[in-house]
């Protein structure tokens, strides 16, 4: 998979009018390059010189870690690449044609550039797979630097200091196998950049494991629009990254109250939302009552059902909530609030819709018997 999508966006090329501003960044990355009024280029070095942050290029190597590791981490596919219910919000619902057809041939649609839709998106599951370190890595970042500009070094210079921090509140809770391996990986890679620090280790070239750690997710957080490019290597927060900070005070909240391994799930389920509605600067929003539970869903539900018309709660709340934020109805919903609306639903109204646990008791799955406007099937 990973080499037929390189071959697509890299050795495929394309002849596009002549840039003298990008033939002199091509020259960069290829002193072999040359100015010609038409110019040979792949999808992937056209859709990155027009990405803002102009970074993120994949290696050999980094297509197969970005194209098959990294959407199994984010749960969008299964182990044997079948698109999940989460997947099909990305695929089916957020993803225009035009994106589409932009891994197919040249397009002002630069498909690396994310819409605010696929920015939420994106951070939820970011969130899920990695929060437990993106959210204090992110509140180290505020504290010190708020609103100033940072470099790559600043950055790896936090990253020993909040992996200490995980370690510390994670150690407790490392009941498997599993997680006391995964704990020992932390605790080797902390040293190695400790080691790399100490040895200055940018001096003598690319690759140490701080950058490995460090720039991979301040790329993250410029495609979610948390954090912006200011030079090369330098970035600072972004008015919404300065809001949606707000979500580390509340993990380190959640953190001096509960279990650690329930925090992020907790954050993901009573908050995420909330914060997010007023960080991307829309309208004052207000909670989804009861009487407005179906309606909220119900877009949503029609593009996501699957076969036997059964729909996840959970990826089905997140298009939900995309959806309403986009049409500016000032309405939000969290996957807590949610799960009490569908058991209330179904109690007042039975006929109105079906539901019960997933295969892996992780979530709701739900099935609506009639359209809430018609009250028809």
């Amino acid at each position: 998979m990973a080499d037929i999508l390189q071959a697509r966006l890299e050795e495929q090329k394309f002849t596009v009018p002549y840039d003298e501003a990008r033939a002199t960044w091509l020259k960069g990355l290829d002193r072999s390059a040359e100015s010609n009024p038409h110019s040979l280029i792949g999808l992937q070095k056209l859709y990155i010189y027009g990405h803002p942050s102009r970074a993120g290029w994949l290696s050999r190597l980094a297509f197969r870690e970005y194209v098959e590791y990294l959407p199994r981490k984010l749960g969008l596919v299964t182990g044997s690449y079948e698109i999940t219910d989460m997947g099909q919000v990305l695929s089916h619902g957020l993803m225009s044609t035009e994106q589409r057809e932009a891994f197919n041939r040249p397009s002002t649609s630069n498909p690396l550039i994310l819409q605010r839709g696929e920015q939420i998106f994106f951070l939820y599951n970011l969130l899920a797979a990695d929060g437990d370190f993106l959210l204090p890595f992110c509140g180290a970042l505020l504290n010190q630097f708020g609103d100033g500009s940072f470099n790559y070094l600043d950055v790896g210079s936090l990253v020993p200091a909040t992996m200490e921090n995980i370690l510390s509140k994670f150690s407790g809770s490392a009941y498997t196998r599993s997680d006391r391996e995964q704990m020992k990986r932390l605790e080797s890679a902390r040293e190695t950049i400790l080691k790399n620090i100490e040895e200055k280790a940018e001096e003598k070239g690319s690759g140490s494991r701080r950058e490995q750690t460090t720039i991979p997710r301040l790329e993250w957080l410029v495609d979610v629009g948390a954090v912006e490019r200011v030079e090369s290597r330098t970035w600072r927060f972004t008015e919404a990254g300065l809001k949606l900070t707000e979500l580390t005070q509340a993990y380190e909240a959640e953190m001096a109250k509960s279990y650690p391994e329930n925090v992020m799930a907790a954050i993901l389920n009573l908050w995420f939302f909330g914060y997010v509605s007023r960080a991307y600067g829309y309208m004052p929003s207000q909670n989804v009552g009861r009487d407005k539970f179906m309606p909220f869903v119900w877009p949503a539900y029609q593009q996501l059902a699957g076969v036997g018309s059964y729909c996840l709660l959970r990826p089905l709340l997140l298009y939900a909530n995309i959806l309403s934020l986009h049409n500016h109805q000032g309405l939000f919903l969290e996957y807590e609030e949610a799960t009490k609306l569908l058991e209330d639903t179904y109690q007042s109204d039975p006929a109105a819709l079906q539901y019960t646990i997933d295969r892996y008791n992780t979530d709701y799955q739900l099935r609506i018997e009639r359209t809430p406007e018609t009250s028809e099937r």
